[in-house]
């Protein structure tokens, strides 16, 4: 696999301990932990659960497609910019309010995307979004992942190794939460923000972990292996373990506990949303 790198920086090494380099699903965290995990892979699989890749499944499930893009000022033209030669529109705050003209605004909320009348939305995000967006000009299939699709995600990579008529190397990235802080500490990702654990994209990337391993792709990283058990060992509790998370309960305390719901549906939708020129679509 041919990966971009910047002109001064070194390129990933798959011999460094944290790369992973000799199992077929690797799994870790924030653009940092991408760029770890990189090297010799074929396919990886992003989760955001609350809620960037959950709403870019809903989306796919009303027929919508989602450009990732990062958050933040400095982004902004560029988003507005790329919703205006696709011919899309760009996603708003969650606490932007009704919309004044009768459209319905897409918003990071699953729940805000029934009745959205455009085909493409850009939707910027500091976590999923921003990882997606950074993979979206390397030589790997990247996929969007959440509780709602895992199993068909799974279906999708089994079909896709089947192709290519040899083992596919999968990443499974968690998106955490991006918490700006000073200086590049421990566990800061690009721009200097701290990662922070997330129970519910733990929970749902070992749900993903959890579906390979029943259609026989099991060679797992220990990373990955703590992932599905944590997933198998708590299956029963899921719903629970997302609507209460930190996050959840951030979501709830805005008026957007349903987010947390959609989040936890398992198995609902066959939609495998997979990055092509900038933007997810259903193939």
């Amino acid at each position: 696999m041919t990966t971009s790198t910047p002109d001064d920086a070194p390129a990933p090494d798959a011999h460094a301990p944290f790369a992973q380099a000799k199992y077929q699903i690797r799994f870790d965290w924030g653009i940092a932990g991408a760029e770890r995990v990189l090297p010799g892979v074929h396919a990886v699989v992003v989760v955001d659960a609350l809620s960037f890749t959950t709403s870019v499944v809903v989306a796919a499930e009303h027929g919508i497609a989602v450009a990732p893009w990062p958050a933040g000022e400095e982004a902004r033209a560029g988003a507005a910019a790329f919703a205006a030669a696709h011919g899309g529109i760009v996603a708003v705050s969650r606490r932007a309010g009704p919309s004044t003209t009768g459209h319905v605004h897409p918003t990071l909320s699953p729940e805000s995307w029934a009745g959205v009348e455009a085909s493409t939305v850009v939707v910027p995000s500091p976590n999923g979004g921003a990882i997606a967006h950074a993979l979206g000009d390397r030589d790997v299939v990247v996929v969007a992942a959440s509780m709602r699709n895992r199993s068909a995600v799974a279906d999708r990579l089994v079909a896709l190794q089947a192709e290519r008529g040899e083992r596919l190397v999968i990443a499974i990235v968690a998106a955490g939460e991006r918490e700006h802080a000073a200086g590049h500490g421990a566990g800061a990702d690009a721009g200097g923000a701290a990662v922070r654990f997330a129970v519910e994209d733990l929970i749902v990337a070992g749900a993903v972990v959890d579906a390979l391993v029943a259609r026989g792709i099991d060679h797992t990283s220990p990373e990955a292996a703590v992932a599905c058990a944590a997933f198998e060992g708590l299956s029963r509790a899921t719903g629970h373990l997302i609507s209460a998370s930190g996050s959840g309960v951030e979501l709830r305390g805005i008026g957007f506990a349903g987010d947390a719901r959609l989040a936890a549906e398992r198995d609902v939708t066959e939609v495998v949303p997979v990055l092509r020129d900038g933007v997810f679509v259903v193939g």
